[in-house]
């Protein structure tokens, strides 16, 4: 694939602080999305880690933004943090049939273990993921974040290989940063310090050495790809918006 192919954006979209630095302000909140998607042309869902969204909420979503998108949602927590992965399988078929409504615009699944969720627990992850494929809406792809060291060892990547599941590579504080490709597309989120930042309404830190480093081993994974998903939070310079855009200047893509 081309570096003008990579979906770049940020997680989530409805901040009030974007409110003038980003969205015009006098822009209602229910324009925020269409809005943002004439800047981005991907967006990591935050609000579906808390439920299940209804299937006309999920419809809205895709119609407010062109063609060329790509949304990412978060599996729930009910998922990944109560049950544990143990037993999900119809709570994930359920997600997935109701995520499958946005059709194209479906770019991959993100499942967010907890940090407290080890290699105690592989037995629950070695049942699911052989059956995520048949889980996933026709097309869909999922990615696996890991939280806690422990699982990011040969045979857990093996596994995520065996089945064509992303592994998510993070610059997160609890992590070291790696690169792991365990399939045809990767999926990169750049998190930083959760609370770094009383507010989100511009650029308060400069991570760009680290974004170019980012960006530099994403570029040389590209020829390997069918796609890419990359992912900046607030946390990350204190205005995400910013950060994505620096990342897109960074692979030649065009801001606006």
């Amino acid at each position: 694939m081309e570096a003008s192919q990579v979906a770049v954006g940020t997680m989530g979209w409805g901040y009030a602080d974007w409110s003038g630095p980003f969205y015009p302000e006098a822009s209602a909140s229910r324009d925020y999305l269409s809005l943002y998607g004439r800047v981005f042309n991907a967006v990591e869902i935050d609000s579906t880690f808390y439920g299940t969204p209804r299937k006309s909420q999920v419809m809205a979503w895709a119609s407010a933004v062109p063609n060329e998108f790509s949304f990412c949602p978060k599996v729930p927590r009910a998922i990944s943090h109560e049950m544990r992965l143990a037993g999900v399988e119809p709570h994930l078929e359920e997600f997935a049939h109701v995520m499958g409504n946005m059709g194209t615009k479906l770019g991959a699944m993100l499942i967010q273990l907890p940090p407290d969720f080890t290699r105690d627990e592989l037995p629950a992850l070695q049942a699911l993921v052989p059956r995520l494929a048949d889980i996933a809406a026709s097309g869909a792809r999922w990615a696996l974040e890991f939280r806690h060291r422990s699982l990011m060892a040969p045979d857990v990547l093996e596994l995520a290989a065996n089945h064509r599941v992303a592994v998510v590579s993070a610059d997160y504080v609890r992590m070291d940063r790696r690169f792991d490709q365990t399939t045809d597309f990767v999926y990169l989120r750049l998190i930083g310090r959760h609370g770094e930042y009383p507010k989100h309404d511009r650029t308060y830190g400069n991570r760009s050495a680290d974004i170019d480093e980012w960006a530099d081993t994403l570029a040389g994974q590209l020829p390997q790809l069918n796609a890419a998903f990359v992912f900046c939070n607030n946390d990350y310079e204190g205005f995400s918006p910013a950060s994505a855009n620096r990342f897109k200047n960074r692979i030649g893509q065009p801001t606006v």
